[in-house]
């Protein structure tokens, strides 16, 4: 014979509990190539632009040089930006340099147009706010990129911290310079 059916149902389990995020382990970000990249660029561009034009100014470095410079911080900035994006068409590579190039020279002719650097302490004041703006531009454009580590040889880690250290010591020359002047 078969059992009758219970009145009553078996009791429900508790439903589970959500543990609560461990404040150590960073969840992965999700990864936004176009505007991560272009802010990157946008702040290497904007960041190279000032630190090589006070030391072009106030020292004896020719233009050229300063032009080299800016060029290359801008490049290196693009393709390492762009080295872990999906195969794609040329013109996804292209367009974050293009827009952190024309945002760039709204940047520029925004800063020349609204702030009055007539005198040389307004100027240098002016050049530390666009600092934390490139600053602020560059963190945000390289958190949004989201690159992933890549393995490398030393070369290519001593060449890193190279140019991390002259950038480091560039900035602090820089920065003594305008800071002497404001």
């Amino acid at each position: 014979m078969t059992d009758p059916p219970s009145a009553a149902a078996p009791p429900a389990e508790p439903p589970i509990q959500a543990l609560p995020l461990d404040p150590w382990v960073r969840p992965r970000r999700v990864q936004r190539p176009l505007i991560g990249v272009s802010l990157w660029c946008f702040g290497a561009l904007l960041w190279s632009y000032l630190v090589v034009g006070e030391i072009v100014v106030w020292t004896a470095v020719p233009e050229a040089l300063g032009v080299l410079a800016v060029l290359c911080a801008f490049g290196l900035a693009w393709h390492r930006g762009t080295s872990q994006m999906p195969p794609a068409p040329i013109w996804r590579i292209l367009v974050p340099g293009i827009v952190a190039f024309f945002s760039w020279l709204v940047a520029l002719l925004f800063s020349c147009v609204v702030f009055n650097t007539g005198g040389r302490k307004n100027a240098e004041l002016v050049a530390l706010l666009l600092w934390c703006f490139a600053a602020g531009a560059y963190a945000l454009g390289r958190h949004l990129t989201a690159l992933q580590d890549v393995s490398s040889s030393t070369l290519e880690r001593a060449s890193r911290i190279a140019l991390w250290v002259i950038a480091g010591l560039a900035t602090l020359m820089a920065g003594v310079n305008i800071i002497s002047y404001a």
